[in-house]
């Protein structure tokens, strides 16, 4: 009996995780994955947000951290596309439309659905993301979020 009873605090805690993960994903949104020439994964996705939340201006992007052929502590990172602002508090860094590249920025070599390439600078990639468009002339800087939001 004290056996049993030992595994209910490990099925409590595996249960309640997966009730916060199904929380924190994307719903019944699209999710997208974004292709990798090199290494067929899952690594990076996105999502639009959800409209009975508000959301549905904002655009998630989970990345699997690190991303593969890198090294560095394991967890996920969330970046959203926000152009109103109205995540303000949950974001590390401001949205920017029109950045630029910072130097020691670099391709990840995973493609978008409309053609957008993920960038990221080691000087900041705890704060941003850089979605990198077809056209050159187009950057936009993602702020990571300070943890995994999601909507019930």
């Amino acid at each position: 009996m004290s056996a049993n009873r030992s595994r209910w605090p490990l099925l409590c805690a595996l249960i309640g995780g997966a009730l916060v993960v199904a929380a924190c994903g994307p719903g019944d949104a699209d999710v997208t994955y974004w292709s990798n020439a090199a290494r067929q994964d899952k690594a990076v996705e996105s999502y639009a947000g959800a409209e009975h939340c508000g959301w549905q201006d904002v655009t998630f992007l989970h990345v699997e951290w690190p991303l593969p052929g890198q090294t560095g502590a394991a967890a996920n990172r969330q970046y959203v596309r926000d152009p109103t602002g109205r995540l303000g508090a949950e974001v590390r860094a401001t949205y920017v439309p029109r950045a630029d590249l910072p130097a020691d920025a670099r391709t990840t070599d995973y493609t978008g659905p409309d053609g957008q390439q993920l960038w990221l600078a080691p000087s900041n990639s705890d704060d941003l993301a850089y979605v990198v468009y077809p056209d050159p002339q187009r950057v936009e800087a993602w702020p990571r979020t300070t943890q995994t939001l999601g909507c019930d």
